[in-house]
Protein backbone atom coordinates (compact mmCIF):
# COMPACT_ATOMS: atom_id res chain seq x y z
CA UNK A 1 0.00 0.00 0.00
CA UNK A 2 3.02 2.38 0.95
CA UNK A 3 4.91 1.60 -2.10
CA UNK A 4 1.97 2.20 -4.22
CA UNK A 5 0.76 5.83 -3.22
CA UNK A 6 4.33 6.62 -3.33
CA UNK A 7 4.79 5.57 -6.93
CA UNK A 8 1.31 7.48 -7.88
CA UNK A 9 2.63 10.68 -5.65
CA UNK A 10 6.00 10.47 -7.64
CA UNK A 11 4.02 9.77 -10.85
CA UNK A 12 1.07 12.36 -11.17
CA UNK A 13 1.82 15.81 -11.51
CA UNK A 14 2.00 17.51 -8.09
CA UNK A 15 -1.49 19.38 -9.10
CA UNK A 16 -3.08 16.74 -9.54
CA UNK A 17 -6.68 16.56 -8.24
CA UNK A 18 -5.91 13.21 -6.45
CA UNK A 19 -2.50 13.99 -4.57
CA UNK A 20 -4.28 15.49 -1.28
CA UNK A 21 -6.01 12.27 -0.47
CA UNK A 22 -3.34 10.04 -1.92
CA UNK A 23 -0.71 11.90 0.96
CA UNK A 24 -3.46 11.77 3.49
CA UNK A 25 -3.60 8.24 3.01
CA UNK A 26 0.34 7.52 2.42
CA UNK A 27 0.75 9.51 6.47
CA UNK A 28 -1.78 7.04 7.73
CA UNK A 29 -0.48 4.12 6.55
CA UNK A 30 2.96 4.72 7.43
CA UNK A 31 1.90 5.69 10.96
CA UNK A 32 0.37 2.76 11.38
CA UNK A 33 3.22 0.75 9.97
CA UNK A 34 5.00 2.69 12.27
CA UNK A 35 3.25 1.60 15.20
CA UNK A 36 2.43 -1.74 14.53
CA UNK A 37 6.97 -1.81 14.10
CA UNK A 38 7.07 -0.25 17.99
CA UNK A 39 4.92 -3.17 19.07
CA UNK A 40 7.38 -6.00 17.23
CA UNK A 41 10.43 -4.21 18.74
CA UNK A 42 9.00 -5.19 22.16
CA UNK A 43 8.80 -8.56 20.78
CA UNK A 44 11.84 -8.93 19.64
CA UNK A 45 13.59 -7.29 22.65
CA UNK A 46 11.38 -9.24 25.47
CA UNK A 47 11.97 -13.28 25.93
CA UNK A 48 8.85 -14.81 27.19
CA UNK A 49 9.69 -17.93 29.45
CA UNK A 50 6.29 -19.65 28.81
CA UNK A 51 5.91 -21.58 24.83
CA UNK A 52 4.15 -19.27 22.63
CA UNK A 53 3.64 -17.76 19.04
CA UNK A 54 3.92 -14.36 17.89
CA UNK A 55 2.76 -13.47 14.94
CA UNK A 56 2.53 -9.75 13.22
CA UNK A 57 -0.03 -8.85 10.26
CA UNK A 58 -1.53 -11.89 10.43
CA UNK A 59 -5.01 -12.08 8.33
CA UNK A 60 -7.12 -14.63 8.50
CA UNK A 61 -10.56 -16.16 7.14
CA UNK A 62 -13.59 -16.49 9.41
CA UNK A 63 -17.43 -16.43 8.48
CA UNK A 64 -14.95 -13.17 7.37
CA UNK A 65 -11.40 -12.22 6.76
CA UNK A 66 -9.86 -10.43 9.68
CA UNK A 67 -6.85 -8.63 10.05
CA UNK A 68 -5.05 -9.09 13.52
CA UNK A 69 -1.60 -6.08 14.11
CA UNK A 70 -0.07 -8.99 16.40
CA UNK A 71 -1.16 -11.96 18.01
CA UNK A 72 0.74 -14.23 20.75
CA UNK A 73 -0.87 -17.63 21.15
CA UNK A 74 0.33 -19.96 24.27
CA UNK A 75 -1.05 -23.12 25.59
CA UNK A 76 -2.84 -21.51 28.06
CA UNK A 77 -4.36 -18.33 25.93
CA UNK A 78 -4.19 -16.02 22.98
CA UNK A 79 -4.16 -12.25 23.30
CA UNK A 80 -4.97 -10.02 20.56
CA UNK A 81 -3.17 -6.61 19.86
CA UNK A 82 -4.41 -3.41 17.97
CA UNK A 83 -2.08 -0.80 17.42
CA UNK A 84 -2.74 3.08 16.70
CA UNK A 85 -0.47 5.39 16.22
CA UNK A 86 -2.77 9.08 15.46
CA UNK A 87 -1.24 12.12 16.13
CA UNK A 88 -3.71 14.67 18.46
CA UNK A 89 -6.09 14.71 20.86
CA UNK A 90 -8.07 11.52 20.93
CA UNK A 91 -11.26 10.37 21.96
CA UNK A 92 -12.72 6.85 22.33
CA UNK A 93 -17.01 7.06 22.25
CA UNK A 94 -18.62 3.91 23.06
CA UNK A 95 -22.49 5.13 21.05
CA UNK A 96 -21.49 4.94 18.13
CA UNK A 97 -18.50 3.50 18.31
CA UNK A 98 -15.66 5.96 16.81
CA UNK A 99 -12.35 7.63 17.50
CA UNK A 100 -12.29 10.97 17.34
CA UNK A 101 -9.18 12.91 16.90
CA UNK A 102 -8.79 16.91 17.38
CA UNK A 103 -5.64 18.66 15.69
CA UNK A 104 -4.13 21.28 17.18
CA UNK A 105 -5.39 23.42 14.76
CA UNK A 106 -8.78 22.32 15.67
CA UNK A 107 -9.56 20.04 12.75
CA UNK A 108 -11.84 17.27 13.90
CA UNK A 109 -11.41 13.82 12.42
CA UNK A 110 -13.18 10.36 12.83
CA UNK A 111 -11.90 6.73 12.28
CA UNK A 112 -13.01 3.38 13.68
CA UNK A 113 -13.48 2.36 17.23
CA UNK A 114 -10.12 0.63 18.34
CA UNK A 115 -12.13 -1.27 21.05
CA UNK A 116 -14.63 -1.69 18.46
CA UNK A 117 -12.63 -3.39 15.90
CA UNK A 118 -10.70 -5.20 18.73
CA UNK A 119 -13.74 -6.70 20.03
CA UNK A 120 -14.69 -7.71 16.78
CA UNK A 121 -11.21 -9.58 15.78
CA UNK A 122 -11.37 -11.49 19.05
CA UNK A 123 -15.30 -12.74 18.51
CA UNK A 124 -13.83 -13.67 14.69
CA UNK A 125 -10.25 -15.67 16.04
CA UNK A 126 -13.04 -17.12 18.61
CA UNK A 127 -14.95 -18.10 15.98
CA UNK A 128 -11.57 -19.81 14.24
CA UNK A 129 -10.56 -21.13 16.65
CA UNK A 130 -13.85 -23.19 17.50
CA UNK A 131 -14.39 -24.00 13.86
CA UNK A 132 -11.11 -26.11 14.40
CA UNK A 133 -12.46 -27.90 17.93
CA UNK A 134 -9.79 -25.51 20.07
CA UNK A 135 -10.68 -23.60 22.68
CA UNK A 136 -9.07 -21.02 24.53
CA UNK A 137 -9.44 -17.98 26.63
CA UNK A 138 -8.98 -14.58 23.93
CA UNK A 139 -8.16 -11.61 25.56
CA UNK A 140 -7.25 -8.28 23.56
CA UNK A 141 -5.71 -4.65 24.30
CA UNK A 142 -5.41 -1.61 22.46
CA UNK A 143 -1.69 -0.60 22.02
CA UNK A 144 -0.48 3.35 21.83
CA UNK A 145 2.55 3.38 19.90
CA UNK A 146 4.16 6.04 22.00
CA UNK A 147 3.67 7.40 25.17
CA UNK A 148 3.25 10.81 24.94
CA UNK A 149 -0.30 10.22 22.59
CA UNK A 150 -3.12 11.22 24.93
CA UNK A 151 -6.56 9.65 24.83
CA UNK A 152 -9.55 9.84 26.33
CA UNK A 153 -11.87 6.72 26.74
CA UNK A 154 -15.38 5.75 28.20
CA UNK A 155 -15.64 3.43 30.78
CA UNK A 156 -14.45 0.20 29.16
CA UNK A 157 -12.89 -3.12 30.47
CA UNK A 158 -10.78 -3.20 27.41
CA UNK A 159 -7.04 -2.66 28.38
CA UNK A 160 -5.19 0.76 26.62
CA UNK A 161 -1.09 0.14 26.86
CA UNK A 162 1.73 1.53 25.68
CA UNK A 163 3.95 -1.49 24.50
CA UNK A 164 6.65 -0.90 27.50
CA UNK A 165 3.82 -2.22 29.40
CA UNK A 166 2.53 -5.48 27.14
CA UNK A 167 5.05 -7.80 29.03
CA UNK A 168 3.49 -7.24 32.48
CA UNK A 169 0.12 -7.22 30.84
CA UNK A 170 0.76 -10.56 29.14
CA UNK A 171 2.59 -11.77 32.88
CA UNK A 172 -0.35 -11.65 34.59
CA UNK A 173 -3.15 -13.60 32.56
CA UNK A 174 -3.63 -16.53 34.38
CA UNK A 175 -1.91 -19.38 34.26
CA UNK A 176 -2.77 -22.91 35.71
CA UNK A 177 -2.66 -26.67 33.50
CA UNK A 178 -2.26 -26.01 30.21
CA UNK A 179 -5.18 -25.82 27.96
CA UNK A 180 -3.17 -27.67 24.72
CA UNK A 181 -0.94 -30.07 24.97
CA UNK A 182 2.30 -30.01 22.90
CA UNK A 183 1.20 -31.57 19.77
CA UNK A 184 -2.18 -29.62 19.94
CA UNK A 185 -0.11 -26.53 20.36
CA UNK A 186 2.59 -27.26 17.57
CA UNK A 187 -0.28 -28.10 15.12
CA UNK A 188 -1.98 -24.92 16.18
CA UNK A 189 0.71 -22.57 15.14
CA UNK A 190 1.06 -24.40 12.05
CA UNK A 191 -2.56 -23.76 11.18
CA UNK A 192 -2.08 -20.38 11.64
CA UNK A 193 0.61 -20.07 9.24
CA UNK A 194 -0.89 -21.94 6.96
CA UNK A 195 -4.01 -20.06 7.22
CA UNK A 196 -2.61 -16.44 6.68
CA UNK A 197 -3.82 -14.94 3.28
CA UNK A 198 -1.25 -12.04 2.12
CA UNK A 199 -3.17 -8.77 1.93
CA UNK A 200 -3.26 -7.61 -1.67
CA UNK A 201 -4.34 -4.13 -1.97
CA UNK A 202 -6.01 -3.06 -5.08
CA UNK A 203 -4.05 -1.19 -7.52
CA UNK A 204 -3.85 2.40 -6.95
CA UNK A 205 -5.42 3.95 -9.80
CA UNK A 206 -8.57 1.80 -9.09
CA UNK A 207 -8.26 2.64 -5.71
CA UNK A 208 -8.80 6.29 -6.13
CA UNK A 209 -10.46 6.49 -9.48
CA UNK A 210 -7.02 7.51 -11.95
CA UNK A 211 -7.15 7.78 -15.61
CA UNK A 212 -4.55 5.79 -16.62
CA UNK A 213 -2.97 9.03 -19.16
CA UNK A 214 -2.48 11.40 -15.70
CA UNK A 215 0.13 8.59 -14.91
CA UNK A 216 3.38 10.02 -15.89
CA UNK A 217 5.44 7.42 -17.98
CA UNK A 218 9.30 6.66 -18.00
CA UNK A 219 12.08 5.74 -15.72
CA UNK A 220 12.72 7.62 -12.74
CA UNK A 221 16.97 8.63 -12.03
CA UNK A 222 17.54 6.81 -8.56
CA UNK A 223 20.11 9.43 -8.21
CA UNK A 224 18.25 12.70 -8.52
CA UNK A 225 14.44 11.56 -9.15
CA UNK A 226 13.95 12.96 -12.32
CA UNK A 227 11.68 10.95 -14.66
CA UNK A 228 13.09 10.91 -18.55
CA UNK A 229 16.17 8.39 -18.06
CA UNK A 230 17.38 6.87 -21.60
CA UNK A 231 18.34 3.60 -22.52
CA UNK A 232 21.42 3.70 -24.16
CA UNK A 233 23.93 1.20 -24.28
CA UNK A 234 22.33 -1.60 -22.19
CA UNK A 235 22.35 0.81 -19.16
CA UNK A 236 19.90 3.68 -18.57
CA UNK A 237 21.23 7.01 -18.88
CA UNK A 238 20.03 10.36 -17.13
CA UNK A 239 20.10 13.47 -18.89
CA UNK A 240 19.78 15.57 -15.67
CA UNK A 241 22.48 14.32 -13.81
CA UNK A 242 24.62 12.29 -16.15
CA UNK A 243 24.07 9.39 -13.62
CA UNK A 244 24.00 5.84 -15.29
CA UNK A 245 22.31 2.51 -13.97
CA UNK A 246 21.63 -0.85 -15.24
CA UNK A 247 18.44 -1.63 -12.72
CA UNK A 248 16.87 1.79 -13.26
CA UNK A 249 13.81 0.00 -15.22
CA UNK A 250 13.32 -2.28 -12.46
CA UNK A 251 11.47 0.33 -10.12
CA UNK A 252 9.50 1.37 -13.19
CA UNK A 253 8.11 -2.28 -13.91
CA UNK A 254 7.17 -2.40 -10.00
CA UNK A 255 5.20 0.98 -10.14
CA UNK A 256 3.22 -0.38 -13.46
CA UNK A 257 2.20 -2.74 -11.09
CA UNK A 258 1.24 -1.34 -7.96
CA UNK A 259 -0.61 1.58 -10.23
CA UNK A 260 -2.11 -0.35 -12.59
CA UNK A 261 -2.01 -4.28 -11.74
CA UNK A 262 -2.76 -6.92 -13.87
CA UNK A 263 -0.89 -8.72 -16.68
CA UNK A 264 1.66 -6.51 -18.83
CA UNK A 265 2.76 -7.26 -22.13
CA UNK A 266 5.75 -6.30 -24.13
CA UNK A 267 3.93 -3.32 -25.21
CA UNK A 268 3.07 -2.04 -22.70
CA UNK A 269 6.53 -2.52 -20.97
CA UNK A 270 7.75 -0.08 -23.93
CA UNK A 271 5.47 2.60 -23.13
CA UNK A 272 5.94 2.17 -20.40
CA UNK A 273 9.53 2.96 -19.91
CA UNK A 274 9.86 4.66 -23.36
CA UNK A 275 11.75 2.03 -25.38
CA UNK A 276 11.46 1.32 -29.02
CA UNK A 277 13.09 -2.02 -29.90
CA UNK A 278 10.73 -4.77 -28.63
CA UNK A 279 14.05 -7.02 -27.79
CA UNK A 280 15.27 -5.15 -25.02
CA UNK A 281 11.84 -5.46 -23.45
CA UNK A 282 12.04 -8.91 -23.86
CA UNK A 283 15.37 -8.65 -21.63
CA UNK A 284 14.53 -6.48 -19.06
CA UNK A 285 11.14 -8.45 -17.94
CA UNK A 286 12.85 -11.23 -18.54
CA UNK A 287 15.70 -10.97 -15.96
CA UNK A 288 12.98 -9.55 -13.43
CA UNK A 289 11.69 -13.25 -12.76
CA UNK A 290 8.20 -12.43 -13.13
CA UNK A 291 5.58 -14.95 -13.55
CA UNK A 292 4.31 -15.75 -17.26
CA UNK A 293 1.62 -16.98 -19.33
CA UNK A 294 1.99 -17.89 -22.88
CA UNK A 295 4.45 -17.48 -25.80
CA UNK A 296 5.54 -14.76 -28.41
CA UNK A 297 3.54 -12.10 -28.76
CA UNK A 298 0.80 -13.39 -26.56
CA UNK A 299 3.54 -13.58 -23.87
CA UNK A 300 2.32 -11.90 -20.61
CA UNK A 301 4.02 -10.75 -17.41
CA UNK A 302 2.61 -10.64 -13.73
CA UNK A 303 4.50 -9.36 -10.45
CA UNK A 304 2.92 -10.69 -6.96
CA UNK A 305 3.32 -8.04 -4.82
CA UNK A 306 3.86 -9.67 -1.83
CA UNK A 307 6.94 -12.22 -2.60
CA UNK A 308 8.74 -9.05 -3.21
CA UNK A 309 8.16 -7.82 -0.12
CA UNK A 310 9.78 -8.11 3.53
CA UNK A 311 7.80 -10.94 5.39
CA UNK A 312 6.93 -9.56 8.76
CA UNK A 313 7.40 -12.42 11.08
Amino acid sequence: MLEGLEAAIRRLPSHHEAIPALRSKHAAVKAGFGGEQELDKMFENYAFSMKHGIFHDLSLLSSTHFQIDSLIITPWYAVLFEVKNIAGELTVTENPPQLIRTLETGQVSGFKSPIAQLESNCELFQDWLYSRNLSLPVYGAVVLAYAKQRIKVFDTNTPMLFPSAVPTFIRKLPTTSPLLDDETFASLLTQLNSGHRPFIPSPICEAYSIRRSDIRTGVICPECGILGMTWHKRKWECMNCGSRSEKAHKQAIRDWFLLFGGKMMNKDCRAFLHLERQQNANRLLREMNLHTEGANRNRTYMMWLPSYQKKRT
